[in-house]
């Protein structure tokens, strides 16, 4: 289904009833990265997923793209499906996002969940990280992609989701490099929302892989005591532990979210 949002589309996807679950997708995905886990979901609560622009089957505003405005953008969305109160499951940039919508309404919150994502903004090295890509999608998008998704899972990983792996890069090689490029930009200029996530009242887990390689364990467990939430930790996973260890991730969102 499509959403129009400042005259461009968005495509997003809603099943099942009952209490409303909002999956947000991280950067290089879309929303079909939550294929199983929204099987399971639905079974119990309405689920709402989407492609943020750029990516999957949205359009992109590559002028305008920020963390802020993919917050407004979802909000839109709810508020268009006559939704008051949600739960927030986001992955790594969709994490971002979430913690934005957390700022911006707070009150419609019933719980948040960052699953392999952080409140902080970038260290200072990260934003030069950041800035390494840009240049590299812009100069060498095919060479970036095939460089930069497979390292989302550590090595071990990386024959078992193999699938995967080859997946993202056929997808994301048909997105636009300007698309790809704005939306590193924004990941690197967001806000630090660590204050807005510690002062919620509603319910608040963070989820981590043992082996992931883009996020310290032991700083996203620092993070959510400092935060006052539920830590959660998959064995046998890294970043993308809804594709390393999928049972074992249903299992814990079921349990959080029932």
């Amino acid at each position: 289904m499509l959403f129009k949002f400042k005259s461009i589309n968005i495509q997003y996807k809603t099943e099942g009833s009952g209490e409303v679950v909002v999956l947000l997708h991280g950067f290089l995905e879309n929303l079909s990265m939550w294929d199983e886990i929204a099987l399971e979901l639905s079974k119990s609560h309405q689920v709402i997923r989407l492609d943020f622009p750029g990516f999957g089957d949205s359009d992109t505003f590559e002028d305008s793209y920020s963390i802020k405005n993919l917050a407004h953008l979802t909000h839109e969305l709810i508020k268009d499906l006559k939704v008051d109160k949600y739960s927030l499951i986001g992955h790594s940039m969709g994490g971002y996002v979430a913690t934005e919508i957390c700022k911006l309404f707070p009150n419609e919150i019933e719980q948040l969940i960052l699953f392999h994502s952080t409140a902080k903004s970038d260290s200072e090295s990260k934003n030069k990280d950041r800035n390494r890509a840009i240049k590299s999608v812009i100069n060498k998008q095919r060479i970036y992609l095939k460089t930069a998704i497979p390292f989302l899972f550590p090595r071990q990983y990386q024959i078992s989701c193999s699938k995967y792996i080859q997946k993202m890069i056929l997808e994301a090689e048909g997105l636009k490099a300007k698309g790809i490029s704005a939306a590193i930009s924004a990941m690197k200029n967001r806000n630090d929302n660590s204050e807005i996530v510690k002062s919620l009242n509603c319910k608040k887990t963070y989820i981590a892989g043992t082996r992931d390689t883009l996020l310290k364990i032991a700083d996203l467990k620092e993070e959510a005591i400092n935060n006052r939430a539920q830590f959660i930790e998959i064995e046998n996973a890294g970043h993308m532990s809804h594709w390393e260890n999928p049972s074992v991730v249903i299992q814990e969102l079921k349990k959080i979210i029932a």
